[in-house]
């Protein structure tokens, strides 16, 4: 008998005394909500959405795996994709699971309340760095043969909706749709914003009605490879 099946056995015979605790509906519980993931072996914290049949874990930008609640012998069970986790309700914001894997994982989930509205993101944004320069001592570079001179955007700026994101770099003009967390703080784009640079993730640390700081998670081309890198404390400011 394998290490997961005898695990599971034991749990199951160590809570089947509980049959008279209320039941609460788990799948309601975690849908639409989003959790600070914790592993009590690593002492790692992960961000994890849980939408209606889907997750998102953005540290691992793991976006839309599938997740399900099953339940046996008034016991459920959290399958995140294909591993499997007892879980049980410790306060009305907190639970506690065992991920059973090659190694397995005490985990606890706490509930994340919103920290700002996330309409705050719309708009269009500057970064600090370029709006303390002045356009006139910055000479365009030699535009593409396509485009002239008159093309070229100072300061670079982004233009945010709600499930878009617009990039003007100099003479690049790019766009990517986006998805915004349940709580406004993480953005999932895939934008071309600068020549050999994807944006694939941004953090927000702090947003307000005038400023935004974040770390971006850049994907770097170069020939057919790639390097992934994050930028940190980068710091934007709201056009008015």
């Amino acid at each position: 008998m394998n290490k997961s099946i005898t695990i599971l056995l034991l749990i199951l015979t160590l809570v089947s005394c509980q049959k008279n605790i209320p039941r609460i509906d788990l799948s309601k519980e975690l849908r639409g909500n989003t959790f600070l993931l914790t592993s009590k072996t690593d002492k790692d914290t992960l961000t994890i959405e849980f939408k209606d049949s889907t997750y998102n874990l953005y540290e691992y930008n793991d976006i839309d795996l599938p997740w399900r609640i099953a339940s046996f012998e008034n016991n459920d069970f959290l399958v995140f994709d294909r591993r499997l986790m007892p879980i049980k309700q410790i306060d009305i914001n907190t639970y506690e699971g065992l991920l059973i894997s090659e190694k397995d994982y005490e985990i606890r989930l706490e509930k994340k309340n919103p920290k700002w509205d996330k309409k705050l993101i719309f708009g269009t944004w500057v970064e600090e760095q370029y709006l303390k320069k002045d356009p006139i001592n910055i000479p365009p570079p030699p535009p593409p043969l396509y485009l002239n001179e008159k093309d070229f955007k100072f300061p670079p700026s982004y233009e945010i909706t709600k499930d878009s994101i617009y990039s003007n770099f100099y003479y690049n003009k790019t766009s990517s749709k986006i998805e915004i967390s349940n709580l406004g703080e993480f953005i999932s784009l895939n934008l071309n914003s600068y020549y050999d640079r994807d944006e694939t993730l941004w953090k927000i640390k702090f947003l307000n009605d005038s400023l935004m700081i974040l770390d971006r998670t850049i994907k770097i081309r170069h020939n057919s490879s790639y390097h992934i890198k994050t930028e940190t404390d980068c710091k934007l400011i709201k056009k008015r």
